[in-house]
């Protein structure tokens, strides 16, 4: 794949860069890739490279407060702002003859849904993978209640830590994890905590909403997004083209885990069925 590194203006003055990875023929579709929480795109390098080598464009920013992006480090206690970003990012994208198809994972698949509810006029289909569309079994109910306020006035305090041993299987996967500098590896700020747990409270009302097509992965032995929201999302879109996939033993970021192939190969195959349905 030949890739570039381009960047846009985004909200509150803040740099987003983002990568274009193109195919080596002519394209036949877009695919945007939405990161998650405290990490950056260029962990996807090998979902890009699989998904240019069938000939799609694949767009990847990092939002900002992450990766190289500009602002300060998960800063955001706006949700509204990540969509506003991802909106320009996909408003700069050159011309492709082809549908267009938004990929999210854990926040980057709150990210992801919010985008597609809320500019379903720019997107063709929707993926998402191990997306954080509710909050976990563990979390007290008051404390899910209380998030969204302290997080409006105390931004700043840190709360929980994303354990590094969550994200997969993979003892490689977990050491290059925790030593990749461009990851945040301290406690997630209230406000983005807060703004995320908001968010999240919009979904169950609002995706009856959601009508275009939706593959919706999650790893089945996940503890850092629930699971129960994927399969909350299979029961409550107002499509009749949704498709939930929970594997079992797999951990958050399944196209890490040792069973990536075939992750990644479900997505080949669904993003095929679903742009020559539109061709």
């Amino acid at each position: 794949m030949k890739s570039q590194t381009l960047s846009v203006a985004g909200v509150h003055g803040n740099t987003i860069v983002y990568d274009v990875h193109r195919p080596e023929s002519g394209p036949v579709g877009v695919v945007v890739l939405a990161h998650g929480l405290g990490e950056h795109a260029a962990r996807y390098l090998h979902l890009a490279a699989r998904l240019t080598d069938v000939g799609y464009v694949v767009v990847a920013p990092d939002h900002a407060g992450h990766g190289r992006s500009s602002g300060k480090r998960l800063g955001v206690t706006d949700f509204d702002d990540f969509i506003a970003d991802l909106h320009t990012v996909i408003g700069n994208i050159d011309r492709v003859d082809g549908p267009t198809f938004l990929l999210g994972h854990s926040m980057g698949g709150a990210i992801a849904l919010k985008y597609a509810l809320d500019h379903p006029e720019a997107l063709d289909g929707l993926i998402l993978s191990g997306p954080a569309l509710m909050p976990g079994a563990d979390l007290p109910p008051v404390l899910v209640k209380l998030a969204p306020i302290l997080g409006k006035v105390a931004p700043w305090l840190p709360s929980a830590a994303l354990p590094a041993s969550g994200v997969s299987r993979d003892p490689k996967v977990v050491a290059a994890y925790e030593a990749d500098p461009l990851v945040w590896h301290g406690k997630i700020p209230a406000g983005l905590g807060g703004t995320l747990i908001a968010t999240m409270g919009t979904f169950p009302d609002r995706l009856p909403q959601l009508t275009m097509p939706v593959l919706a992965m999650h790893g089945g032995a996940d503890t850092l997004a629930n699971p129960d929201g994927t399969r909350m999302l299979g029961r409550r879109a107002g499509g009749d083209d949704v498709t939930v996939t929970i594997f079992d033993g797999l951990y958050h970021e399944i196209f890490n885990e040792p069973e990536q192939d075939e992750v990644i190969t479900t997505v080949v195959d669904w993003l095929e069925k679903h742009r020559t349905a539109q061709s």
